[in-house]
């Protein structure tokens, strides 16, 4: 029995616009797909992947050259489907369906994949930011100043009652995307003018919250598997942030978090209770910081009821990695208009001779257009130092 895995990267808007139909750019779904490589090199040679544009098959010769195996490929014309897509009964007959974020189910009978209203309403409500803000404040575990406002009045209330710098959250966002972070007075004026459409965005509410990424000394993200209301600890990653709060990598280090496990595992035991039924992977994001010349630990900035990067990072490195080796995943823009995918990987190779480091390359750097990538997912293991920096200057 295999796996039929589907890797929908824009669940948080799946979700949130559900029922609606999800109407995506081109250039937005070419982004979506390079995501969908994560899975596929997580699959064994019995699973499916859906894919949604044809697969790069310098970076399938390449891996193959690595000595990474993967399942096979399914195509479908859009990842996004609204209600239901027919499938290869074939793959019904004997598959199981991971997805990044829960939301469909195979019908073996009828051999579709179907959305399901019970699922896509249970992530909604487990995966809402407001609804995770509402915990932290029942649990008293909330570090920082959040207030949520559902109107106009609320908001302009909560403005005029904090001091910037804060941050603007909304309902359903994924690394970061869907904040504004605003630093001063002007950035203030220039929001005031955009309440109405930011709350017609976010019909249910956003949040205010003080904004401490300048007093940050580490994030990092818990890694645990719900299964029949008990949790199975995985990992603590050290999460990459930069300044203006997007993610950029993952790393599992030896003996890294152990202060943090016992306060991420009173997360998960006492947040139980508003996830009963769920099953699956989670992540728990957090982060340490100074305050009034302390350090205070944020346990709980939000929890992730889906995969993770830092779950793909796990999976992987149990999957191709070494026992005893740290690893880590790069999640990096890519700049260089001129980049060549065999002057790259060679460029890679040399880095990893250099640092006594296995580097690999996980999506493409060319669109199905030939256009160039927006970003690049790279792994990394090593025993000693990760060469971040110099894969940073490859692609910028």
């Amino acid at each position: 029995m295999g796996n039929l895995y589907r890797l929908n990267s824009l669940f948080e808007i799946e979700i949130g616009k559900y029922p609606e139909t999800i109407l995506i750019n081109k250039g937005v779904l070419e982004t979506s797909h390079a995501f969908e490589y994560l899975f596929l090199i997580l699959s064994q040679e019995k699973d499916y992947t859906l894919f949604s544009e044809p697969a790069s098959e310098e970076l399938l010769e390449y891996w193959g050259n690595n000595k990474i195996s993967h399942g096979r490929i399914y195509r479908i014309a859009t990842p996004y489907f609204s209600k239901m897509i027919s499938l290869d009964n074939k793959i019904i007959a004997d598959s199981s369906l991971i997805e990044w974020g829960k939301t469909s189910y195979l019908n073996a009978t009828k051999s579709i994949l179907q959305k399901k209203d019970q699922t896509i309403f249970q992530s909604k409500f487990i995966n809402s930011k407001l609804n995770q803000m509402k915990w932290k404040e029942l649990l008293k575990i909330n570090s920082l100043n959040s207030i949520i406002c559902s109107n106009k009045f609320e908001l302009e209330y909560a403005l005029s009652c904090m001091t910037p710098p804060f941050v603007i959250k909304s309902e359903f966002s994924f690394s970061g995307r869907g904040n504004l972070i605003l630093k001063s007075a002007t950035d203030l004026k220039s929001f005031s003018n955009k309440i109405e459409e930011i709350l017609k965005e976010n019909p249910e509410g956003i949040i205010v919250e003080e904004w401490v990424e300048d007093n940050k000394i580490l994030d990092f993200s818990g890694l645990f598997e719900l299964s029949n209301r008990k949790s199975k600890f995985l990992a603590i990653t050290k999460m990459l942030i930069d300044k203006s709060g997007t993610y950029r990598g993952s790393i599992v280090q030896r003996n890294f978090g152990e202060n943090l496990a016992e306060g991420l595992q009173d997360i998960v035991n006492h947040t139980m209770r508003f996830n009963t039924s769920y099953t699956g992977p989670i992540s728990i994001d957090g982060f340490t910081f100074r305050k009034n010349d302390k350090t205070e630990i944020q346990y709980m900035s939000e929890i992730n009821y889906r995969y993770s990067m830092g779950r793909i990072l796990y999976e992987l490195h149990n999957k191709i990695g070494i026992e005893n080796e740290d690893c880590a995943l790069l999640f990096l823009p890519i700049k260089a208009k001129s980049l060549q995918f065999k002057s790259l990987i060679s460029n890679l190779n040399k880095i990893g001779e250099e640092y006594n480091a296995r580097i690999l390359l996980l999506t493409p750097i060319t669109g199905t257009n030939k256009k160039k990538m927006p970003f690049a997912i790279f792994y990394i293991s090593s025993k000693d130092t990760f060469p971040l920096d110099s894969i940073k200057k490859l692609i910028s």
